[in-house]
Order: structure tokens, then C-alpha cells, then sequence
């Protein structure tokens, strides 16, 4: 008897001395995840079909931001009403009818770079172009 209840006692001794279950995939999981939650977008910058100083230039953005906040964040940008008039030094000239419009993914954006909400590979032009 005092085999059996000293088998049991030594079961149960190394039963509560195992390891307990590890953190670390969360811990993994989580790191992961703001890791993906912080990605990229490409930015081309051209005045009259020339790459201006720097661009193409990598922006780096969260889920849910939009163009305009990023790019004033990492640019030195000039806007007003959320009309983008300068981008690193490069104006518009409004005399020669030459503005700034930009495509999101090689589509002319319908919508102002405010309500462009990033997504992670999106490759944005911008262009200072005359207008026709």
C-alpha cells in the first residue's frame, strides 16, 4: 500500500512540476500583428514628367490613415481646405494652369487625397502637370 501511495505522490509531484503552457506564440502573434498593422505605400512625384529630388519616396502608414495625413507627416506639404499646393518644395503655378493630381494605383483619384484611405502595396503618382 505504501508503494502505491507513494507512486501516486511521485505522479502527482511531477504532474505540478511540469511546464506550464508558454506565452510566447501570443507574445509572437502579437508582435506579428503590429508589425503588419505598420506597412507601406509608394509615392511618385513628378513636375512635368520629371521625377522631382527624392521620389520615388516610401511612406510608411497604419490601417485606417488617410494620403493627406501621411504624406504631411513624412513631406513637407503645403495645403489649404485639403488642396495640396506644394510638395517638398515644388509648387503648383497656377498662371501656367499647372496643378497637382494624382492617380492611386493608376487611376485618377475621384476623391481628394484626405479621403484616399491607405492600403498596404498601393502605389500613388503624383503629378504637376498642365491642365488641357
Amino acid at each position: 500500500m505504501k508503494k502505491i501511495i507513494g507512486i501516486l505522490a511521485a505522479a502527482l509531484f511531477l504532474t505540478a512540476c511540469g511546464q506550464a503552457p508558454t506565452t510566447t506564440t501570443t507574445q509572437e502573434t502579437t508582435t506579428a500583428t503590429t508589425v503588419a498593422q505598420s506597412t507601406t505605400v509608394t509615392l511618385n512625384i513628378t513636375k512635368d514628367g520629371q521625377a522631382i529630388e527624392g521620389s520615388p519616396f516610401t511612406l510608411t502608414f497604419k490601417e485606417g490613415d488617410n494620403l493627406l495625413d501621411v504624406m504631411k507627416a513624412q513631406l513637407k506639404i503645403v495645403e489649404k481646405d485639403g488642396f495640396i499646393s506644394s510638395i517638398n518644395g515644388v509648387e503648383q503655378v497656377p498662371a501656367e494652369n499647372k496643378y497637382w493630381l494624382f492617380d492611386v494605383n493608376g487611376t485618377m483619384s475621384p476623391v481628394g487625397a484626405k479621403e484616399v484611405i491607405l492600403k498596404a502595396g498601393d502605389v500613388i503618382d503624383w503629378k504637376l502637370n498642365k491642365l488641357q
